[in-house]
């Protein structure tokens, strides 16, 4: 199952190693919030998502304290910062000097605080490298680019403190140093201007804190910081929300704090960028500017762990100047598996919706094909998909089914040499297409037999739906549905062949408004139709359609995800409720029958309660599980509707998450899908 899309809010956060083991419990410190309401990827119930965690690195981090909304005074009294200081106790050089800083930020400045027992201020004009002062070594994620930033205590009555940046004073920069009996304090201000690169990417930061206690000007006693190493060992400052990624996320699950894969870039909006990164196998989110910086997003993917997502990048398509995230995942094992490519947006709340989705590599024991994918940025942003490498398979014995709702790979007899997808709307769309010779041909005979079903149901799934070549196109049949219907020459919005009824021979499935429609050669010999409408308000409720043997009988049924539309009650405010079922139809005899349907989400305005759907192999065919997965924005107690026990219209119930049932699951007998 997938985990709901998480917009948390970032919990109280201080600093800290990261566990050993991947066991380690977080105290609930957190919030879930009831905005997130869009899944990561289409829900694929026959691939599980498998949960996995490696070791976490001893990798420590300081939580740079949030100082927004705070009147900061730089006078040394250090009243506005927690008590909870950092110690800086590795002796770099030297002798140990008791020594606690900490560094907050704001949008405008970033904030040091020191406490020291330096019973001396070792100070001159010139501010050099071998006198007493505090140094800030960040490195910046995506040049690592590295600023100094050393803050000078002043010697009272004699010199003011100063802030230099890689060697020079900065304008707008303070610095007020505050004796003690033991020691002194020491408070500063400096302008992320000040550090330009970092002053655009405030996430992922890494670096040192380190204090440098002169005896005398020169004369260095002793260095001390709050960690040492180089690179990705570096000990990390996280802003508020980051640090509360980790503490949410990663340290329970022993994932580490150095992600497998990250990308920077404004995919949410605002000055600052955001950090879009892979831990395991989740997705997260998080960023100065990204819900105001007091919540993250994580989400798990379909996939077993990190080693199996391909790609990830942030591409601007519709031209708005937020970026969509572009993924590829690997769903299954290196020796069988589909690699699929997605795209996601985030909409306005900061949770991720997919606008585009498309397989582009299979591979099973018997062969492999592996989709070119070009991705084109700028004014023209697109993707290529094109034909690629392909070994092993041929259209006579490929029984590959498509994954639910997302277009196969291109195939190497199709006669399509590469599609191109382009921003229209609301998402990617195709936008043309070249054609080609294809290499690979089938060799069957008019009266050949498929390979022998097995009690596999996806190896014994019918040929996948692919769009119709010439000889299948049948335009005289296909015009007297159109006549027929009244529909004049409008396009389908769905088209695919594949093989549903009669003879091996494929038939033609076109969902033309709100009919599914369905003709061929082998099919009546090739003289009429047959065609069943779909209850929904309007054509574009038909979300998705496509095609896979459930039964077992070597024949296509046809899926079709669709949305009912209903008007709320007063109580409820009279809002549209969205009812998201999913329909079977299979051809009996010479007619096209709904042999199953079930509602699998309701969502009223923002609030979405989404059930989960499940094929599990049964004999030579599969029965449909049907199970609760989430709600968000509705609790049991909120949640405005009865619990449904039974089939009401035709339609299976929802299963809800604190319902009474924890599952339904259904068989296929003579014609229909029966309840076990």
């Amino acid at each position: 199952m997938t985990r709901p899309c998480s917009l948390v809010s970032a919990p109280p956060s201080r600093h800290s190693t990261a566990p050993a083991a991947a066991n380690r419990a977080v105290p609930p410190r957190s919030r879930w919030s009831s905005s997130a309401r869009r899944r990561l990827v289409t829900a694929g119930a026959a691939l599980a998502c498998l949960l996995a965690s490696s070791l976490a690195t001893a990798r420590s981090y300081v939580a740079l304290e949030p100082m927004e909304g705070k009147k900061v005074s730089i006078d040394g009294m250090l009243t506005e910062w927690p008590g909870e200081f950092v110690p800086l106790n590795v002796t770099v050089r030297g002798a140990a000097v008791s020594t606690q800083a900490l560094i907050g930020y704001d949008s405008k400045y970033l904030y040091f605080a020191l406490k020291t027992q330096d019973d001396r201020i070792a100070r001159t004009a010139g501010a050099g490298p071998n006198e007493d002062h505090l140094t800030w070594r960040v490195q910046v994620p995506t040049t690592r680019k590295t600023y100094r930033v050393d803050i000078y205590p002043g010697d009272p009555g004699k010199l003011a403190g100063l802030v230099k940046v890689d060697g020079k004073k900065v304008a707008g920069a303070e610095a007020v140093e505050n004796p003690q009996s033991k020691g002194y304090h020491l408070e500063a201000r400096v302008p992320w201007s000040a550090l330009p690169e970092a002053s655009r990417i405030r996430v992922g930061l890494s670096g040192v804190l380190e204090y440098t206690d002169a005896s005398a000007p020169g004369r260095v006693r002793a260095v001390v910081a709050n960690g040492k190493g180089k690179g990705t060992s570096l000990p990390l400052f996280p802003l508020e929300s980051e640090a509360g990624l980790y503490q949410a996320l990663l340290e329970p699950r022993g994932l580490g704090f150095t992600p497998a894969r990250e990308a920077y870039g404004n995919v949410f909006g605002g000055a600052e960028l955001e950090r879009v990164a892979i831990y395991g196998h989740f997705l997260s989110i998080v960023g100065p500017g990204y819900r105001d910086g007091k919540q993250f997003y994580f989400n798990e993917l379909r996939v077993g762990g990190s080693k199996s997502v391909l790609r990830l990048d942030l591409v601007d398509f519709d031209g708005d100047g937020r970026s969509e995230i572009v993924l590829e995942q690997r769903i299954g094992k290196d020796a069988e598996h589909r690699d699929v490519l997605q795209v996601l947006r985030l909409g306005s709340d900061g949770a991720p919706e997919q606008v585009f989705a498309h397989e582009v590599a299979i591979k099973t024991p018997e062969g492999h094909v592996r989709n070119e994918v070009t991705i084109r940025r700028g004014k023209n942003a697109a993707i290529v998909i094109g034909q690629g490498k392909a070994k092993g398979f041929d259209p006579d014995s490929f029984r590959e089914p498509t994954i639910d709702g997302i277009p196969s790979a291109l195939l190497p007899w199709d006669t399509v040499a590469s599609r191109t997808f382009r921003w229209q709307g609301r998402g990617l769309a195709p936008a043309g297409e070249t054609t080609w010779t294809p290499k690979v041909r089938s060799t069957r005979s008019a009266g050949a037999r498929s390979a022998p079903a097995t009690n596999d149901a996806a190896a014994s799934a019918p040929l996948a739906p692919r769009p119709p070549n010439a000889d299948e196109l049948l335009e005289q049949v296909y015009g007297l549905y159109r006549r027929d219907r009244g529909v004049g020459k409008s396009a389908p919005r769905f088209d695919f062949v594949t093989d549903v009824v009669e003879d091996e021979r494929p038939e033609r499935v076109v969902v033309h408004g709100k009919d599914i429609v369905v003709f061929g050669k082998g099919f009546r010999q090739g003289l009429t139709y047959t065609f069943i409408t779909v209850g929904v308000k309007e054509p574009g409720h038909i979300l998705d359609a496509t095609a896979r043997d459930l039964t077992g009988d070597g024949k296509a049924e046809i899926l079709v995800r669709a949305l009912l539309e209903a008007k709320a009650s007063k109580e409820l405010g009279g809002d549209t409720v969205q009812r998201e079922v999913l329909y079977v139809y299979k051809v009996l005899g010479e007619k096209l029958t709904r042999i199953f349907a079930a509602e699998t989400g309701r969502a009223l305005g923002d609030r979405r309660v989404v059930g989960a759907v499940a094929f599990t192999p049964r004999g030579s065919g599969v029965d449909i599980v049907l199970r609760p997965a989430r709600a968000i924005g509705w609790t049991e107690r909120t949640y405005p509707f009865p619990e449904d026990l039974h089939a009401a219209g035709g339609i299976e119930p929802l299963l809800l998450p604190w319902g009474s049932q924890r599952s339904r699951s259904y068989t296929f007998r003579d014609a229909a899908y029966e309840l076990r």
